[in-house]
């Protein structure tokens, strides 16, 4: 009599089949992200769940593609619609760029959140050095950064300078001339922005650099969108053209973002994806510092520079302003 066949504890098959139901445990939470990610407006914790469209659209596209391998086309479906709805979040952001009206002045424009604990002044300077910006915005600074930059002067003698050690130190280096320049404070949180008005092809442009509070509770939200809504409010009512500067502390799809643009009456400079933060670990980026314009200028580069010691990389912008109507 022939002996009884023993089925195996396991086959390659059933672990193929473990596997993909606990993949509905990732692929759910990333769809129940998506979900939260667009009820920011309701709660701080929701509003951090905005600024991560990129990681969701990624993830949810290699978990279609494993769903539809695996002949699981609800799986497939599910996850591709919630893929779909991130990459619409993204979209805008890959639009062509306008082209600049011939004779239109160009300004070169550098950002950079140094970190304050960055030794590594000397990578800053070499950076000023091959780009040549006409204006710079620095955000983190000390009175170690301010002593390292001292050569600054030479080449961007107009300036202003407000160090702090509290991470939210703030300085302006132009080499094109700096008229009404103050340090001023928008909203409750008592930190510095710096606003000056520069002249471009002899015309009036309002310029400034800002760092609001990084909404890691609710008391942080509340005040970095106070800040952005007085930003806004300065924007609107400007009547010359406006470049706003700064690590925002949101990423562009966050609602505090859309309703900057809006009520400032701003265009994003910034195209694809263009992280800035964290420069480590790579994956978790998202573009936090951001170039802000009125309607006038035209952007024609707007590039992420390159890894100078700080958790943030500097943002290198050519704007270009239209000659005015006659």
């Amino acid at each position: 009599m022939p002996a009884p066949q023993r089925t195996p504890a396991w086959s390659l098959h059933g672990v193929a089949d473990a596997a993909l139901w606990l993949g509905w445990i990732g692929g759910f939470g990333l769809c129940l992200l998506t979900l939260t990610a667009f009820a920011g407006e309701t709660h701080w914790l929701l509003e951090v769940t905005s600024h991560f469209h990129p990681h969701y659209a990624a993830g949810l596209t290699v978990y279609a593609v494993i769903y539809a391998v695996a002949r699981r086309f609800r799986g497939t479906a599910v996850f591709a619609a919630f893929a779909l709805l991130n990459v619409i979040m993204l979209a805008p952001r890959f639009a062509p760029r306008e082209t600049a009206p011939a004779g239109s002045t160009e300004i070169n424009l550098l950002l950079f959140n140094v970190l304050t604990s960055n030794r590594d002044h000397a990578a800053l300077l070499a950076l000023v050095e091959s780009e040549q910006p006409d204006f710079i915005a620095l955000l983190e600074v000390n009175d170690a950064w301010l002593t390292a930059l001292a050569p600054l002067s030479t080449t961007h003698p107009y300036s202003r300078r407000v160090a702090r050690s509290d991470n939210f130190g703030i300085a302006l280096f132009s080499r094109l001339p700096l008229t009404d320049i103050k340090t001023v404070y928008f909203g409750p949180a008592e930190v510095p922005s710096i606003r000056a008005t520069l002249s471009l092809a002899g015309r009036p442009v309002s310029v400034l650099a800002t760092h609001p509070l990084p909404p890691g509770d609710s008391e942080n939200l509340i005040l970095r969108d106070r800040q952005l809504a007085e930003i806004a409010d300065w924007s609107s009512t400007s009547p010359v053209p406006v470049i706003v500067l700064g690590d925002l502390n949101c990423a562009p799809w966050s609602p505090a973002f859309r309703k900057l643009l809006k009520d400032g009456s701003l265009h994003d400079t910034g195209r694809g994806l263009n992280p800035t933060w964290p420069v480590k670990p790579w994956w978790l980026r998202i573009p936090l510092d951001h170039c802000l314009a009125s309607g006038p200028f035209v952007a024609v580069e707007h590039r992420i520079g390159p890894d100078i010691g700080s958790d943030h990389f500097p943002v290198l912008v050519t704007l270009t302003l239209p000659p005015a109507a006659q």
